[in-house]
C-alpha cells in the first residue's frame, strides 16, 4: 500500500534568482596546505623526502607491506608508486562526477502581461538530463519537468524560447537552443529536443544511464544534480527516505490538483533543481527531482519522480509525437482493470541485508468491454507481467501501472496470475481501442 501525502505547501522549483556563490576549503585534521610528505612525518615517518618516496614503492616491490603504503592513500596501484601523491577517489564519487556529463541547466523565456497593457519577458530556470544522444550529428532528447517549461501566466503557456547548457559550459557562447517535443502536467514530465548542435558534437556529454527504480531501497544513496537558484549545475547528497509515496499538489497551471507517485529524499534541493536527475551510488538515474515541502518546522523533505515513470512517460511522448493527431499528454494503453493491495508486509533479505515492502496485488475491478473483460476476473492474484522481452514481477501495485507506460498498440501483454490456487498465463493483444490520453 502506498501512502498518500496531501501537501499544499509545496513549491514548484523553477524560479530564476541571482546566484549567491560561496566557497569553503577544509583540510583533514588541520592538514590544509601540507604536502603528503609533511603529513607522513607528522604521523610518525622518519627520514628524508627521498627516503619517503622510496619507501612508498615497498622494499620487495609489494606496495603496502612495509606499513607505509595505503595509510596516506598513496600506494603504488592508486598513485603510480606514490610519486604523484594521488589520493584515491571512491568509486561512488567517480560515478557522481561522471553523471555531471548528462546534466543540463535549462532557461525558458515567457511573454507575460505587464503594467499598462504592455508585455514583458519573464525567465525561469530549471534542470534536465540528457536521455538520448546522437553525438555525430549533435542531436539529443532531454527530460525535464513540465512545470519548468510551462508558465500559467504566459501567453503561450509552453515556452518557445528554451536554452540549455552543459555542465562546465554555462556561458553565453555555449548556449544550446532546444525545442519542446511534448509533455504531461499530470506526470510533470516534458521532453525537449536539440538538433544539429556543434557544441554537442565536440563535447564530452553523454546520455544518462538509467536504473530500475523498482530496485531502490530505503536508506540508499540519493544524489541530486541540478541548477539550484539558477547558479549553475551542482550536486547534493542524501538518502532515500521513502521508496514510494503519493503526493498531491497544485499542478503547473496553478489550478488543477495532481497526484504523483514519488520517491521521498532528504537531499538538499532548491528552486532550480526541478527537472534534474536523482542518482544512485553507481551514478545511475533513479528519478527526476520535482518538488519539496516549504513550511516552518519542516526540513529535508523533497521528492523525485521514479525513473521508471519518468523514462516511460518520456519515451511514450517521443514515440507518439510522430502521430499526425498528437497533442500534449501520455497516450496510455489500458487493459481495463484496476488493481489493489490485499496485504502489505516487510520482507528481510538476509543475504543482501535489505528490508523491502511486498504486496499481494489483485484485480479489484474490470471495465466492461475492456481488453481484460472475459480474460481476468476480480480477485485474481497478479504475479508477473511481460511486455516484449522484459518481465516485471508484480510485488507492488505500482509495478504493473508503471509498466503499462511502455506498451504500444500492436504489442502483446502476457500476464501470469493465480486463481483459486491455479497458476494461469494469458496473453492480451493491445489495440487502438484501449488508448487513453493523460494530459
Amino acid at each position: 500500500m502506498t501512502r498518500k501525502l496531501t501537501a499544499f505547501l509545496l513549491a514548484a522549483l523553477l524560479t530564476l534568482t541571482a546566484p549567491l556563490l560561496t566557497s569553503c576549503r577544509n583540510g583533514e585534521d588541520g592538514d590544509d596546505g601540507d604536502s603528503a610528505y609533511e603529513i607522513a612525518v607528522r604521523h610518525g615517518f622518519e627520514g628524508t623526502e627521498e627516503e619517503w618516496l622510496v619507501s612508498l614503492k615497498g622494499a620487495d616491490g609489494a606496495d603496502g607491506k612495509d606499513g607505509a603504503d595505503g595509510a596516506d592513500g598513496t600506494d603504488g596501484e592508486d598513485g603510480k608508486d606514490g610519486s604523484d601523491s594521488t589520493v584515491a577517489i571512491p568509486d561512488s564519487d567517480r560515478a557522481y562526477n561522471l553523471a555531471l556529463l548528462s546534466a543540463v541547466s535549462i532557461y525558458c523565456d515567457f511573454t507575460v502581461s505587464g503594467s499598462w497593457g504592455r508585455t514583458e519577458t519573464a525567465t525561469s530556470a530549471g534542470s534536465g538530463i540528457i536521455y538520448q544522444l546522437d553525438q555525430t550529428v549533435g542531436d539529443a532528447y532531454i527530460i525535464t519537468n513540465y512545470h519548468v517549461v510551462y508558465a500559467s501566466d504566459s501567453r503561450e503557456g509552453i515556452s518557445d524560447d528554451i536554452t540549455v547548457y552543459l555542465y562546465g559550459m554555462e556561458y553565453t557562447d555555449y548556449a544550446i537552443e532546444a525545442t519542446y517535443v511534448g509533455g504531461s502536467m499530470n506526470y510533470d514530465i516534458a521532453v525537449l529536443k536539440v538538433e544539429g548542435s556543434e557544441i554537442l558534437k565536440t563535447s564530452e556529454a553523454r546520455a544518462v544511464t538509467v536504473a530500475d527504480s523498482n530496485d531502490i531501497v530505503v536508506g540508499g544513496s540519493a544524489v541530486a544534480i541540478g541548477n539550484p537558484e539558477a547558479g549553475g549545475i551542482s550536486v547534493t547528497r542524501g538518502i532515500i527516505s521513502v521508496d514510494s509515496e503519493e503526493l498531491t499538489m497544485t499542478g503547473a497551471d496553478d489550478r488543477t490538483q495532481v497526484t504523483f507517485r514519488t520517491i521521498r529524499i532528504d537531499a538538499a534541493v532548491n528552486e532550480g533543481n526541478s527537472g534534474g536527475g536523482l542518482f544512485n551510488s553507481a551514478g545511475q538515474l533513479i528519478g527526476i527531482v520535482n518538488a519539496k515541502i516549504i513550511a516552518d518546522g519542516i526540513e529535508g523533505i523533497a521528492y523525485a519522480i521514479p525513473s521508471n515513470i519518468a523514462i516511460g512517460v518520456a519515451q511514450n511522448i517521443i514515440d507518439n509525437s510522430a502521430r499526425a493527431s498528437y497533442t500534449d499528454g501520455v497516450w496510455r494503453c489500458l487493459l481495463g482493470v484496476s488493481v489493489a493491495s490485499t496485504d502489505s508486509r516487510r520482507v528481510v533479505d538476509e543475504e543482501q541485508g535489505i528490508v523491502t515492502i511486498v504486496e499481494d496485488v489483485i484485480v479489484a475491478e474490470i471495465v466492461s468491454g475492456g481488453l481484460a473483460d472475459g480474460v481476468l476476473e476480480e480477485d485474481d492474484l497478479l504475479k508477473c507481467v511481460q511486455i516484449g522481452d522484459r518481465s516485471y514481477e508484480i510485488t507492488r501495485t505500482f509495478v504493473i501501472v508503471d509498466a503499462m507506460l511502455n506498451v504500444r498498440v500492436g504489442d502483446t501483454v502476457t500476464l501470469l496470475f493465480e486463481r483459486d490456487g491455479e497458476v494461469i498465463t494469458v496473453s492480451i493483444e493491445i489495440t487502438e481501442d484501449c488508448i487513453s490520453v493523460t494530459k
